[in-house]
């Protein structure tokens, strides 16, 4: 059965580099949860696996934010960018 979110990979992403972006740490958030079903469908489409789902977010850490407000801004506007950027992500960091 193919479910509705592969159809969209199929539609809109064929040629796209797939980037998951979330403010929190890599070990919280929703990347944990949803890279096995990104996983899933891109191989459902022939596009590969986990080394194609790009990673844009903050590294994993203990804390979901550094404490300082200014590093705050500065690591948020930084994975904004590299989430829209037009060169691929180096991944993981």
């Amino acid at each position: 059965m193919v479910s509705c979110f592969t159809l969209y990979f199929v539609v809109f992403l064929l040629d796209a580099e797939v980037v998951w972006c979330q403010e929190e740490p890599m070990n919280m958030g929703g990347y944990t949860y949803i890279l096995p079903r990104l996983i899933t469908s891109m191989k459902a489409v022939g596009r590969g696996g986990y080394e194609d789902v790009k990673y844009a977010g903050r590294a994993p850490s203990a804390a979901t934010a550094t404490g300082f407000l200014k590093v705050h801004l500065n690591e948020q506007a930084e994975l904004v960018q590299k989430a829209i950027q037009r060169e691929p992500i180096n991944f993981p960091y």
